[in-house]
């Protein structure tokens, strides 16, 4: 009769588990965000290698789940580039993006700076900013994106280098 108890005690044990492993699931990423919901600012602009153009850099703002934050947008990576139309032919092309955030509290966060080596033509980047960077509360904000490329064409001539500061200004209301 001592064998039906131990699995009844193992079957509990494994349970009570099992239910503590979802509850941290379900609790940390409300605990991380403080919220149900989290503002997140994508902001996108697009550049064009060899032509030295970068242009149009807008933000929009979602308002998703914290689960949703932590699990999936925050596991990507706040910068996130695509490549279409480029081509290591003629060179190679060296970028920097520097990020700078302004916030309602007249705080700059320095975002850091992401580096991205790759073919010449275009691409468009998107940047991702939520609590982790420092856009949690309602009010306005500011970006500031510095662009730097370097092309190194065939046989290792390095074309001017090219900069450019995009400014955008947003808006966090209704959290």
């Amino acid at each position: 009769m001592a064998a039906p108890a131990k699995t009844k005690s193992k079957r509990k044990l494994i349970l009570g588990i099992v239910a503590v492993a979802i509850i941290v699931v379900a609790v940390t990423p409300i605990a991380y965000a403080r919220s149900f919901n989290v503002p997140v600012a994508v902001a996108r602009f697009n550049s064009t290698t060899g032509s030295n153009n970068a242009w149009g850099l807008n933000v929009t703002i979602q308002i998703i789940t914290s689960w949703e934050w932590f699990f999936s947008t925050r596991t990507q990576g706040m910068v996130r580039t695509s490549s279409n139309n480029t081509s290591s032919n003629g060179g190679t092309t060296n970028i920097t993006i520097s990020m700078k955030l302004y916030t309602p509290s007249n705080q700059t966060i320095d975002l850091g700076q992401t580096n991205i080596s790759g073919g010449i033509g275009g691409r468009q980047h998107t940047i991702y900013l939520s609590v982790d960077q420092g856009v949690r509360v309602n009010g306005n904000y500011r970006l500031d994106v510095t662009f730097t490329a370097n092309v190194v064409l065939i046989g290792g001539l390095v074309e001017a280098p090219f900069s450019t500061t995009l400014h955008s200004n947003f808006v966090i209301s209704g959290q």
